[in-house]
């Protein structure tokens, strides 16, 4: 499966997918591992055959469901809502692994994206309206001063 085929499936699907391979290929490993040493202990309790290593089709798929479950969860609005509560930039840079200036680009792109979609549907609810991108620019403006505290979309 490729990533566009998994972004169409439910998000416990690919959770659950993800585990199965993930452990699964796990479990070959360290087999293969403890065979190789010559500690491997064939008591019967784990059967090298229930845990085939994975085909390349299925490390493939792996790597596309932990995209898929990396964007998920990596989801710029996150940012907004920490943004949205206060957070300072230096408090949003830690908690995403980049610098505070990064974490201001990368919301700026998204903030700029959002708006954009609310001028492409006007009179909508989706996206950033006037109000809520000029209080996002101020929050970004404010560099190392802080987050936008109060300010709720």
């Amino acid at each position: 499966m490729n990533y566009d085929e998994i972004d169409q499936m439910p998000l416990t699907d690919v959770l659950n997918r993800y585990q199965a391979l993930n452990d699964r290929d796990s479990m070959a490993r360290s087999i293969v591992i403890l065979q190789a040493r010559g500690t491997w202990k064939a008591d019967g309790s784990i059967r090298p055959e229930d845990y085939p290593p994975l085909t390349a089709a299925e490390h493939l798929e792996l790597l596309a469901l932990g995209e898929r479950l990396a964007r998920y969860y990596r989801h710029p609005v996150l940012v907004h809502h920490a943004v949205t509560a206060g957070a300072t930039w230096e408090q949003i840079a830690a908690a995403t692994g980049t610098s505070p200036d990064e974490a201001r680009q990368a919301y700026r792109e998204w903030a700029e994206g959002q708006h954009q979609l609310r001028l492409d549907f006007p009179g909508g609810t989706i996206g950033l309206g006037d109000d809520e991108y000029a209080a996002a620019l101020e929050a970004i403006e404010r560099g190392a001063d802080g987050g936008c505290r109060g300010f709720l979309p």
